[in-house]
């Protein structure tokens, strides 16, 4: 058995949509971050990562690469998966 612990944070800030799990959320303030900074996708990839012994979410995904700028967490979710299945 592989268990994998993930977490993540981003501040309440002006100006963004607020995305959780992948859905919307109606709210005057969103999450700051690089990508859509929806930080439950973030903690479950990042705990998926973790248990199958691959590098985190900053190092698969980093903020340095506009790539990942403002992506959508559901891309990241599908490769990171997909790494995960790669890995057994």
């Amino acid at each position: 058995m592989r268990i994998g612990i993930g977490y993540d944070s981003h501040a309440l800030v002006d100006g963004r949509p607020l995305r959780l799990g992948g859905i919307e959320i109606p709210y005057e303030k969103g999450l700051s971050g690089h990508s859509d900074a929806d930080v439950v996708l973030h903690a479950v990839i990042d705990a998926l990562l973790g248990a199958a012994g691959l590098p985190d979410i900053g190092e698969l995904f980093p903020d340095t690469d506009p790539t990942y700028k403002d992506v959508d967490s559901k891309v990241l979710f599908a490769e990171a998966l997909g790494r995960v299945r790669e890995e057994g």
